[in-house]
């Protein structure tokens, strides 16, 4: 039973990484570094430089966002990304394995294991379509959406398997206000993602140069962002606040403390011109404070 649960965890952890990888990918402008899929280059394992393209590498370049130069670095960088992506399917297919043996025992626990291993398979399958049509917007969207969900059917699962599910006492004022934080939330990430649509094609026009001009001319969904997260600050200490004699208050404090870590890369991002870092940890940051509002939900128990 231990080792069933370590490999939850693990599977739990390699979801984030996934995640990151993911944010490091569009970060670094590497999501057309591999053109074409499931292989690269027409290969399994990518060339490294120029000499060791394919006789008819060009018409996978064509496919490129800027122009038709070979990049290594792009290609790895979404060659890895890919990697941890098969290696998440492998983990949630020995997941499956590993509660197959236990599902009566385990019933919510085997039922979580294959809607993760389904999602997993989606995700994949959308990742494919995302090349195909050269990443387009929503494509994007609905690939990170797919993710997210990823990881909250993985932390229900790592949950139910430590027995931990409706678990502690949470006053139902408390409950209520978490859904309604969950609900600032979503609505905030929705905002971020049109933000990012807009710096994708500001950026992608400059050919990914002059970063301290990508927001220069502030979109409306930019300024209503900027403007909501204190909303989204504000709702996290009054939940804090709330709960502050409650059993899941060090959780709630937490909470809070990644959502101003979070606004804080988002004001680093516009005042410091878009460093690059703040990009894929802005994004963790929010998958993280999405993640810990469900866990304690899914914790929970009222009267």
């Amino acid at each position: 039973m231990r080792a069933v649960k370590n490999w939850i965890l693990a599977t739990f952890i390699l979801t984030f990484l996934v995640i990151i990888a993911g944010g490091v990918v569009r970060t670094t402008q590497s999501g057309m570094g591999c053109p074409d899929w499931p292989r690269c280059f027409g290969k399994w394992i990518p060339p490294t430089n120029a000499a060791e393209l394919p006789p008819d590498f060009e018409k996978f370049l064509r496919k490129q966002d800027i122009d038709h130069t070979f990049n290594a670095f792009h290609t790895w960088i979404e060659y890895i990304n890919r990697l941890l992506g098969v290696l998440l399917g492998l983990f949630a297919i020995i997941q499956v394995v590993l509660l197959f043996r236990k599902r009566k025992l385990m019933r919510t626990s085997w039922r979580l294991a294959l809607a993760f291993l389904a999602v997993v398979i989606l995700t994949g399958l959308f990742g494919a379509i995302v090349v195909k049509y050269n990443l387009a917007h929503v494509s994007i969207s609905v690939h990170l959406l797919f993710a997210v969900i990823l990881i909250q059917v993985q932390l229900a699962l790592l949950l139910s398997a430590r027995d931990k599910l409706s678990s502690v006492f949470v006053d139902n004022k408390i409950k209520k206000i978490l859904i309604f934080f969950l609900l600032i939330l979503f609505i905030q990430s929705v905002l971020g993602t049109m933000v990012r649509m807009y710096v994708d094609d500001v950026s992608k026009m400059l050919q990914y140069e002059q970063r301290e001009t990508w927001l220069a001319n502030s979109p409306v969904a930019f300024l209503i962002h900027r403007s909501f997260s204190w909303i989204v600050l504000l709702t996290a200490v009054f939940l804090a606040w709330s709960g502050k004699k409650s059993q899941v208050r060090n959780k709630l404090f937490m909470l809070t403390a990644t959502v101003l870590a979070s606004m804080i890369t988002g004001i680093i991002l516009f005042y410091a011109d878009m460093p690059a870092i703040a990009q894929p940890l802005h994004l963790l940051l929010a998958t993280l404070a999405i993640t810990q509002c469900v866990s304690i939900l899914l914790q929970g128990k009222g009267t």
